[in-house]
């Protein structure tokens, strides 16, 4: 009843020049985020107002994140733990991250994430160089032939040297990306080492680092899919090819909230029946 009042309004107000606003949701939009299943709760507030012969609409996007937050220690623990890059080059040591847990909170325009787990040290060490021939087919003038062909190559063998315990912590910022997506901005997280003795080197840890912002980055994107956000709007207002225009992280009583603001015009032409079908929308969630 509400959603039609709303609606009402909105094409009353639109049709007397005035500017009016139509509000929907909760409605949950569900994910993935590496295999552990995550719903947010999205809230729609849309707002027309007459420009002209035409109607600029505003649509702002209000995403509830705290399912992530309640899911996050079981997200950070579903990777993998790393065995290392052995392409880097061998006879080298090299570092990847495990998690063990992890908290996210917000402050502000940003979200603060807390990480523990582990940075373990591998060495990739080359066996040595063999050899073998094998009969590989090759063309010569008109004719193919099976010819020897030596190849020698080395085996790589990777072996965990040493595990150092460590605590993390990472400032992450919502921003538009281009006018169809909104991405993140990751500061240079903090790392604290724990135990004894600290083995780390920077180089490792620069690696630690990027490798932990890969993975939390690929968290967040998961859960804030402006894709799907968008497909929950009604159809109507997806047809305007709506662009993003801001975005930013909100605190709401502890609960992580993205915010994504959409604005597109219509034609004063085809105003009233696109209200309608909105409203008719609306009424029907």
């Amino acid at each position: 009843m509400r959603a039609l009042l709303l609606g009402a309004l909105l094409i009353v107000g639109l049709l007397s020049k005035a500017a009016a606003q139509l509000a929907a949701g909760p409605i949950p939009v569900a994910s993935s985020v590496n295999g552990v299943p995550v719903t947010v709760s999205t809230t729609y507030r849309i707002t027309a107002n007459p420009v002209g012969d035409d109607v600029a609409v505003d649509a702002r996007i209000f995403v509830d994140l705290i399912d992530v937050q309640k899911k996050l220690p079981d997200i950070m623990e579903s990777f993998k733990r790393g065995t290392g890059n052995c392409n880097r080059g061998v006879d080298s040591q090299n570092s990847a991250v495990s998690f063990k847990g992890g908290s996210l909170w917000p402050r502000n325009d940003q979200l603060l994430m807390f990480v523990r787990g582990d940075i373990d040290s591998w060495s990739c060490v080359a066996g040595p160089q063999r050899s073998a021939v094998r009969w590989e087919q090759k063309k010569i003038a008109f004719l193919r032939l099976k010819l020897p062909v030596r190849h020698t190559w080395r085996t790589v063998k990777k072996n965990r040297e040493d595990t150092q315990p460590f605590q993390g912590t990472l400032q992450l910022y919502l921003a538009e990306k281009d006018d169809a997506t909104v991405g993140l901005k990751i500061a240079e997280p903090s790392i604290k080492l724990e135990g004894q003795p600290a083995f780390a080197t920077n180089a490792n840890l620069s690696l630690a680092m990027a490798d932990m912002s890969k993975k939390v980055s690929k968290t967040l994107q998961s859960a804030i899919d402006l894709t799907k956000l968008k497909d929950a709007l009604p159809k109507e207002l997806q047809k305007l090819n709506m662009t993003v225009v801001s975005a930013r992280f909100r605190d709401r009583g502890g609960h992580a909230i993205a915010e994504v603001n959409l604005v597109g015009k219509a034609s004063g032409n085809t105003t009233a029946s696109l209200l309608q079908q909105i409203a008719a929308s609306y009424r029907s969630n």
